[in-house]
């Protein structure tokens, strides 16, 4: 209804409505109500406050030239299949929230879809119609419904830019998704501001201002539902993934007949058409295919792979529920049975007390019979959840962490059934992720270059925002220099181990023997391990980066020196053979400034596992500095330490780095030999003077052409 000067015209009767069985047309002008001039909407909500259900109003209308008295009785019967339509679309929503809610919430699809689902419930569930002699409940329905269009149009744009997965654009743009939100929200609290300033009066807004409600709307929802539909069928279509497509048709087909609903609606508004009839009907049930088409893309194509917790859920539902009403059984037969045999206040007491022990029963009876449910419906779950509880004390036992390592990725392996996995660790100095342990067989054909990445790459980046398990896909969009190590290692699934907010270790876990994908369950479970295990990892990190070398994985400096110390003691005491040798890659300096120093870091990790591949269980080797490596061999004489020696050489002149597909880079050593002799001048012999002498073997080795042993002259 308008204002006039006179009263208020009249520019809509709903078709079988009360006003249109008291015969009031469009265009009548309602003058007085109850005997109460009316002039403007304020004077007729007034007036409405005390209507009374099916107790007849007269009105009396200006038609034309004529004066005619109405009887209007208000209110109009329950239209029972609109309602439980809406009831339906309101549960199913409401549903879609709580199986959602079961899933972990670090997936910002499962976030939105179910504050989305939450939003649409709650919309569905406030009254649709003015509710006779209770405005404020009409207004609080209004507000709610303007409120919750705002925020589901933030939502679900958000929603569907996300899904099937969250695409890359999205991450180097996050400003798109604020402006989402800006929108949705900067018409809701339009929306707001109108009707407030309309109900109340307040002098913000004058008049009536239905009107430019009606017309924000017009605009708005036609333009959201085509926003949605136009990014839903793009992916539909331009996805580079079948199952993505299939996952985004689907969802599209869900919001298809909400986004059609809306643009007719939109031009029979606009054109000054009532809807029929049957499109109210239709309503709830178009409003059902959203929540449904989910269900189904999660049942059929795992778009949030909840399919196992939709199981459990209602299997939980249903215990909670039947333990519910064992629980108000009891109560009440306990009241009834007390009241028997027990009279007066005492009465009371006992019952208090014994509602008290039920409700205190109450949680721990049902996680013993969820433990239980889990147990007997989900062995295999429930198997794994405790294997993956205990490989943490398992590795804290093994004290050492390269045990540790491969302990890790056997069980991990042993347990998901996985073709392969294995563990990068972090150096606490630059942050550099170093192959610990793995189970790959052909280990020594691929190791190096493949598994040293860099803390700075960006899929490393998103694995410490994200702080949870990734499939290897998602990484792949993100670093070029990730995905050609991840393909050649077949990686499917990356777990970070992050401390403190620094990434200390990543699983790499190759695919299911079986074929069979990774389930949500499964991707929590290793959430779940890597927070139990970054504790354990971290000790053993930093206890080891004291001793050994974290890029090489040998003796660091003073560690080997130490044991060089005690060795040289021992050798002269008891006069017992010792000889040390001094390593060095050859043309080092070459390879790391034309191909960078991650390169280089790889050869030396290559070198490093050649060089300990050659030594004998009494020998130790260890990373003096740089590209020098220090060997101690005890009990070994200067011909058999030249023998181990160009063993060892040999062994790393058939190491080659691959870098490119069909590039590779020669790796040669050089070593040069220092041996101890039991002469008058060996009481003042050294550990620094019998490294100076394996040194100068060195530059001899280097100047007699390289990639050779040179021993020395004699003992010194």
């Amino acid at each position: 209804m308008n204002d006039l000067p006179t009263g208020l015209v009249v520019t809509h009767v709903t078709a079988g409505g009360p006003a249109d069985q008291a015969g009031m047309k469009s265009g009548d002008v309602i003058l007085t109500v109850q005997g109460v001039a009316i002039s403007d909407n304020f004077g007729y909500d007034a007036v409405a406050v005390h209507f009374e259900p099916r107790k007849p109003v007269v009105y009396q209308v200006k038609r034309g030239n004529q004066t005619v008295v109405l009887n209007v009785q208000p209110g109009v019967p329950l239209d029972w299949g609109l309602f439980i339509g809406g009831v339906l679309a309101s549960l199913a929503y409401l549903a879609l929230a709580l199986v959602v809610a079961a899933q972990a919430r670090q997936d910002v699809r499962t976030r939105l879809l179910f504050w989305f689902s939450a939003a649409v419930a709650m919309e569905l569930a406030l009254p649709s119609l003015p509710v006779i002699g209770r405005p404020a409940v009409s207004a609080l329905a209004d507000l709610g419904f303007y409120l919750a269009t705002g925020v589901q149009i933030g939502l679900e744009l958000h929603l569907v830019s996300v899904l099937p997965e969250p695409p890359e654009w999205l991450h180097r743009r996050r400003w798109i998704v604020a402006v989402y939100y800006a929108v949705g929200l900067t018409i809701g609290a339009t929306l707001l501001l109108l009707y407030t300033c309309d109900f109340f009066g307040w002098p913000f807004v004058t008049g009536d201002t239905s009107a430019i409600r009606s017309i924000l709307l017009l605009v708005v929802m036609p333009l959201w539902a085509m926003a949605v539909i136009g990014m839903l069928g793009w992916k539909a279509i331009h996805h580079p993934e079948p199952s993505g497509r299939h996952r985004a048709a689907l969802v599209l087909l869900g919001n298809s007949p909400w986004a059609i609903f809306i643009i007719a609606t939109t031009a029979l508004d606009l054109s000054n058409r009532p809807w029929p009839t049957w499109m109210e009907r239709i309503e709830p049930l178009i409003l059902l295919c959203f929540p449904v088409a989910v269900f189904f893309a999660i049942s059929r194509y795992h778009l949030f792979d909840i399919e196992f917790v939709v199981r459990r859920s209602m299997i939980y539902a249903a215990l909670t529920g039947t333990l519910l009403l064992l629980f108000y059984i009891g109560v009440g037969a306990g009241s009834v049975l007390f009241s028997e045999f027990v009279s007066g206040g005492a009465s009371v007491w006992i019952v208090a007390i014994a509602t008290l022990i039920l409700g205190l029963a109450f949680t721990p009876l049902r996680q013993a019979l969820q433990g239980l449910i889990d147990r007997r419906f989900f062995p295999e779950r429930h198997a794994m959840r405790q294997r993956l509880t205990g490989l943490a004390g398992e590795l804290a036992a093994l004290g050492k962490l390269s045990l540790m390592g491969n302990h890790l990725v056997h069980q991990l392996r042993e347990i998901f059934g996985l073709s392969s996995a294995t563990l990068l660790v972090a150096d606490p100095r630059s942050g550099v992720l170093l192959t610990l342990a793995s189970t790959r067989s052909d280990l020594g054909e691929d190791f190096g270059l493949s598994f040293l990445l860099s803390p700075d790459d960006a899929g490393v980046r998103l694995l410490k925002r994200s702080h949870r398990a990734l499939p290897a896909h998602q990484l792949i969009e993100r670093s070029a220099s990730l995905a050609q190590r991840l393909h050649a290692f077949d990686v499917a699934v990356m777990v970070p181990v992050i401390r403190g907010g620094t990434v200390i270790a990543l699983l790499l876990l190759g695919p299911k023997a079986s074929g069979q994908r990774y389930l949500a369950e499964e991707m929590d479970l290793l959430n779940l391990l890597a927070q139990h295990v970054a504790t354990v990892l971290e000790n053993a990190r930093l206890f080891a980066s004291a001793t050994y070398d974290s890029l090489t994985g040998l003796l660091r400096r003073e560690a080997i020196l130490d044991l060089l110390d005690k060795e040289l003691h021992r050798a002269l005491r008891y006069r017992r053979p010792l000889t040390v040798g001094m390593a060095d890659l050859d043309h080092f300096k070459e390879t790391n400034d034309l191909y960078g120093h991650l390169v280089g870091d790889a050869l030396l990790n290559r070198v490093a596992q050649a060089l300990q591949g050659g030594l004998r269980s009494t020998d130790a080797i260890g990373r003096y500095g740089g590209e020098e490596f220090l060997l101690v061999l005890p009990e070994t004489d200067l011909a058999g330490a030249t023998a181990v020696a160009e063993k060892m050489r040999a062994i790393v002149e058939g190491v080659s780095l691959p870098i490119r597909d069909t590039q590779t880079i020669p790796v040669t050593v050089s070593i040069g030999l220092a041996t101890v002799g039991h002469g008058k001048d060996a009481a003042v012999l050294t550990v620094m003077s019998l490294i100076a002498e394996a040194d100068r073997n060195l530059f001899r080795a280097k100047q007699a052409g390289r990639n050779r042993v040179e021993p020395a002259p004699g003992p010194i």
